[in-house]
């Protein structure tokens, strides 16, 4: 079980701001800035000392489906996982070399099994599935971990729950706490601002003119939550911090920027595995009009 091996010393825990797959080929200085980001993140995890035996990731692409009801979790044990092309454009006519990247990587379904154990045992409801890794890991690591540093820690997948309990993600997050103790490191990967649906606001406007005050107001409105959540995520009490971070849910910008709440969540399961660790931004801070590329790190 992972209770065994436990340190003295915890790992940290990161949250990425992973971006699409554009990240691996737009030459936008916004997303040459994501990648050095990210570059540097990587670089950061490679030297950890003690070294992780295992990453476990939580991605905003990987909800526990509906099928397994409220209140379940699913844990990846697939053997030599694929990497998913899980995009939400489709890019077969625009860009279909996109569909010929690979990430190569080692998996731990063993470890995962045990991880499996962990979360039952501390009374969360969780189920063995296989799947491939989507592109919210393979994306972002892709970057962090090049062919010339590649990653060489096992990668395992969990997800986080199904649905809008906010509370429950970051109970999902303490229920790990414990195993930043025991070698593993703590991934979130999701975006501190994610909104389609304003950035289809701004394409749907008629008029330059208008456009650009439209993208104004979403812009500022990024901006201002991105703003409000550091200020929250960075309070050091794990009890202070989890109250702010679910008030922000009444925010008139938290439902302008997460119209759907799954690239937030990841964010809660780390800060609730984090416990009262001291929580800094990472890199240049990036927003966009309905997207926000914040990195954190809690140590």
């Amino acid at each position: 079980m992972p209770s065994t091996g436990e340190t003295n010393q915890a790992l940290p825990v990161y949250f990425i701001g992973h971006a699409g797959v554009g990240l691996l080929f737009d030459d936008r200085p916004v997303m040459q800035t994501a990648r050095a980001n990210l570059r540097e993140i990587g670089k950061e995890i490679l030297a950890l000392n003690p070294r992780p035996k295992a990453i476990v990731a939580f991605s905003g692409h990987f909800e526990a489906g509906e099928i397994h009801g409220p209140g379940v979790i699913e844990v990846n044990v697939k053997k030599q996982t694929h990497i998913q092309h899980d995009f939400v454009n489709d890019f077969h006519d625009s860009k279909p070399f996109v569909y010929e990247y690979d990430w190569p990587h080692r998996d731990g379904p063993e470890m995962a099994a045990q991880l499996w154990h962990h979360l039952r045992n501390a009374g969360i409801k969780a189920k063995r599935v296989e799947r491939g890794v989507d592109h919210g890991v393979w994306v972002p690591f892709k970057v962090m971990f090049p062919e010339e540093t590649p990653l060489d820690i096992p990668l395992i997948q969990i997800s986080t729950f199904h649905g809008y309990d906010l509370e429950s993600q970051i109970r999902l997050g303490e229920a790990i706490q414990s195993l930043r103790h025991e070698g593993y490191l703590i991934v979130g990967s999701g975006m501190a601002v994610h909104s389609f649906a304003s950035i289809q606001e701004i394409a749907d406007t008629p008029g330059e003119e208008e456009r650009r005050t439209v993208r104004a107001k979403v812009l500022a409105e990024s901006k201002s939550f991105d703003a409000h959540l550091k200020g929250v995520v960075t309070k050091k009490d794990a009890r202070e911090r989890k109250e702010a971070l679910l008030k922000l849910e009444e925010l008139y910008e938290f439902r302008r920027s997460h119209p759907t709440i799954e690239h937030f969540t990841p964010l809660l399961v780390a800060a609730g595995a984090a416990g009262d660790a001291e929580v800094v931004p990472l890199g240049v801070d990036l927003v966009e009009p309905g997207m926000s590329y914040l990195n954190l790190r809690f140590s």
